[in-house]
């Protein structure tokens, strides 16, 4: 019974060894690849559309007729309430939250934010509701209040806003690509620009890159915005 209960032991500290290297390489991974993204600092971009940027991810905020719309919601309150504090924009005044999916780096200041419409792809609520994992076995529980579910394709009108979905699955199965007034291409996660050409996100981060390469091809030509809106590569003005 004893030789039993050491080799069970063994075996249970053998696992979460393993488990913790594979925590601490990821880490490293994340860190150094993060270092390496390049996003816009908090400024107006225009009289109407304003970056937020939240340690190496960005949002974007859009000027309605009465309130505000944003794209995304950053990596945490605090800093978050800092970055809009220098745009003189409180938030009480953005009432409307797209999310381009439900990452944290992407969610993670929703909390600041009093009773705001949340909207997201049908297909991502399967990552905040327990049914699936982004990686490895951790599930995300929403703890955010009410949310709006959208489709593919699909146009919302939202103070005065014209929002196009394009449905580009591949990092997240929900996640999506935002074109605001047919200028504004915000495009989350789902492709990067290099000098010039459109690419896929980082690999490691994809729950899905074969998917997302294929799915990326339904956005239109990058030039025919004026603006192109990256949450971790900044701005491009055409």
């Amino acid at each position: 019974m004893k030789k039993i209960i050491k080799r069970t032991l063994w075996g249970i500290g053998i696992l979460l060894g393993l488990a913790v290297i594979a925590a601490v390489v990821f880490l490293i991974s994340f860190l150094l690849t993060t270092r390496k993204m390049t996003p816009a600092e908090t400024a107006a971009i225009n009289d109407s559309v304003f970056v937020v940027k939240d340690r190496f991810v960005d949002s974007y905020i859009f000027k309605g007729k009465q309130n505000y719309l944003m794209v995304d919601a950053g990596f945490g309150k605090e800093n978050f309430a800092i970055e809009l504090k220098k745009l003189g924009i409180a938030p009480e005044k953005i009432t409307t939250i797209l999310l381009t999916h439900t990452d944290g780096d992407h969610t993670g200041s929703l909390g600041l934010f009093t009773n705001p419409k949340i909207y997201m792809h049908k297909d991502e609520e399967q990552m905040i509701n327990g049914q699936t994992a982004k990686m490895g076995p951790f599930k995300t529980k929403w703890k955010y209040g009410p949310y709006q579910l959208f489709n593919s394709k699909d146009t919302l009108i939202i103070d005065g806003l014209r929002i196009r979905i394009i449905h580009t699955p591949g990092h997240t199965p929900g996640s999506v690509c935002f074109i605001i007034n047919d200028d504004y291409l915000v495009t989350g996660d789902n492709l990067v620009v290099v000098n010039g050409k459109a690419e896929h996100f980082v690999d490691k981060f994809n729950m899905n890159t074969a998917q997302q390469i294929e799915s990326i091809k339904a956005i239109p030509d990058l030039k025919s915005f004026k603006y192109i809106l990256m949450a971790h590569h900044g701005v491009i003005k055409n």
